[in-house]
């Protein structure tokens, strides 16, 4: 498998699982860019990109509620590419891809923690070596409580 270079090492953090404790937050939302992607073909083929989501997600310990669903958008050569998003029990994953620039973009939000190396590693497997040109991962929903009625009735303190 391709290997991740030295300048996007520091942009990521590996660490074993994505965000905070469960308790903390609502989820974890990674997004990443990717560009230099070696397989190009990987990239302008809706059934692998829809095959990908669906590796991706159960590979992280997901379950899939519905999709995945792609399609391919044309605004000019340089943009063209395709879009999937497969909708999860614990929330979505979604990807584009531009094959005329090697690139895509992936995010990943969930309730549960994942393991961001394992996006990472999946990754590989479908599109061969790339760079990652971006990489941000959000503890979202801070103000989220664990007990939603709990969190309903401080909302409605606060009006």
């Amino acid at each position: 498998m391709g290997g991740v270079s030295a300048t996007s090492v520091s942009v990521i953090d590996l660490t074993a699982d994505a965000g905070a404790t469960p308790s903390d937050i609502y989820g974890t939302h990674l997004m990443l860019q990717l560009s230099d992607v070696e397989d190009v073909s990987a990239l302008d083929d809706p059934e692998q990109i829809g095959s990908f989501l669906s590796r991706l997600v159960t590979g992280i310990g997901m379950r899939i509620l519905d999709g995945p669903h792609t399609k391919t958008e044309v605004v000019d050569d340089a943009r063209y590419g395709h879009s999937g998003v497969v909708l999860l029990y614990e929330s979505h994953a979604a990807i584009h891809t531009y094959p005329a620039l090697r690139s895509l973009f992936l995010d990943v939000f969930s309730c549960k923690l994942f393991d961001v190396r394992s996006v990472v590693e999946i990754s590989h497997e479908a599109f061969g070596d790339f760079n990652i040109a971006e990489s941000n991962v959000l503890d979202r929903g801070h103000h989220w409580a664990s007990d939603a009625e709990i969190e309903l009735g401080r909302w409605l303190e606060s009006r």
